[in-house]
């Protein structure tokens, strides 16, 4: 199934998916909490960087056309990945942005 990002006017944070280049706007835990008190949102899967996905799967296509792969909840690899927030792709629908340790790592080690 392909899912397309809904327009929000109060994202204000961009993730950029390392395959593709694509830029998905997103939420942050903080706004999320505002918006939903209640946690009445249901998260269908989640984007990260550094993994393919292997055979058929499910697709986020940006505004620029591209698609990059939505990974099942849960599939992120605690303490090296975290949930920064969430992009919407429907009425109370998200995706989970799964952030990563190892883009640090990689700039540190070509720093030394």
């Amino acid at each position: 199934m392909v899912y397309y990002l809904y327009p929000q006017t109060n994202q204000t944070r961009l993730f950029t998916e390392k395959w593709s280049k694509s830029k998905i706007p997103y939420l942050n835990a903080k706004q999320m909490r505002e918006m939903y008190p209640g946690s009445d949102f249901v998260i269908i899967g989640e984007v990260r960087n550094f993994t393919h996905p292997i055979g058929s799967y499910d697709a986020l296509r940006t505004n620029t056309g591209k698609e990059v792969p939505i990974f099942p909840r849960g599939s992120y690899k605690k303490p090296f990945e975290w949930i920064a927030g969430y992009a919407q792709v429907g009425e109370n629908k998200y995706i989970a942005v799964v952030r990563s340790i190892i883009p640090y790592c990689l700039k540190w080690r070509r720093n030394v």
